[in-house]
């Protein structure tokens, strides 16, 4: 167990110009996170198998570990001491090549692997859905919840990424649309048990409480994660910018808090460690 106290942040879940959407630098964003109190940091850029216009294969998958290597080196030296940095991949769509699981996971250096799933085979990526229909919603989730069992079923993942969280873009649009136990709840206990099972956990990513959409997973999942007996679980503010860099994970460590949890995992070299809350 790491023995601080956890009076500073965790943030397993940014992103800098490594990834497609965003333009910081590794420097920028780390500077950033640790200005808001942020003392373990892990870089996650987006690591998809495929485009997410075409649906086609894409060969920059494999090297992003490679480049997040690098700009660290570059910079390493300019970062303040006390701030564990670590790298990880936010590693999606391996549903659609699946031959790429052992590769992709295994790059020397990586510290943690969020399971994500942005992109499906039938409409595409769910930013780009009008979700003015409920029943094009409802389809959604069904898929959406078909690839997170894939991911669940596989032992490459640390943690599950940002469960529920195309909600987002539906509220965007006006649109409330969610994840709730009262609809799929069988599916979503089915999903926790899967993930508890495999000896993995679950983020609560913090960008929807920043966006006014809520958290993801939902404060229900969550407490249904913990009485199921899920006990890891990672704190991301899933910036992209320097100005979003741990936005409301202060707020999220509450929440984690009344829902029962009593640490938030931090990974190095793949294996976790424990920070009280």
């Amino acid at each position: 167990m790491v023995q601080r106290h956890m009076a500073f942040l965790t943030d397993q879940h940014c992103h800098t110009r490594v990834s497609p959407d965003s333009h910081a630098s590794l420097y920028d964003m780390a500077m950033a996170e640790y200005a808001a109190g942020v003392r373990w940091l892990c870089i996650t850029n987006h690591c998809d198998t495929v485009d997410w216009r075409s649906l086609e294969y894409d060969p920059a998958c494999r090297t992003v570990a490679r480049r997040e290597r690098e700009e660290l080196a570059q910079i390493r030296d300019r970062l303040p001491a006390d701030l564990d940095i670590r790298l990880g991949l936010e590693l999606a769509e391996l549903q659609m090549h699946p031959s790429l699981t052992e590769e992709l996971s295994g790059a020397p250096g990586l510290d943690f692997i969020l399971g994500s799933h942005h992109i499906n085979r039938e409409f595409g990526d769910y930013h780009e859905q009008s979700y003015a229909d409920p029943a094009h919603c409802d389809a959604l989730w069904d898929i959406y919840l078909d690839n997170l069992q894939w991911v669940a079923d596989r032992d490459y993942y640390d943690v599950m990424a940002h469960i529920g969280y195309f909600r987002r873009y539906a509220c965007y649009q006006g649109v409330d649309t969610a994840l709730t136990l009262a609809k799929y709840g069988d599916r979503v206990e089915h999903l926790l048990k899967t993930i508890i099972g495999h000896g993995r956990g679950v983020e609560l990513n913090c960008s929807g409480l920043r966006d006014g959409c809520g958290p993801f997973p939902s404060e229900e999942i969550l407490r249904l994660y913990r009485a199921l007996g899920g006990e890891i679980v990672t704190t991301g503010s899933d910036a992209h910018r320097p100005e979003d860099a741990a936005k409301c994970l202060d707020q999220g460590r509450e929440l984690l808090r009344a829902c029962g949890f009593r640490y938030i995992a931090v990974y190095t070299g793949r294996k976790p460690d424990f920070i009280p809350i």
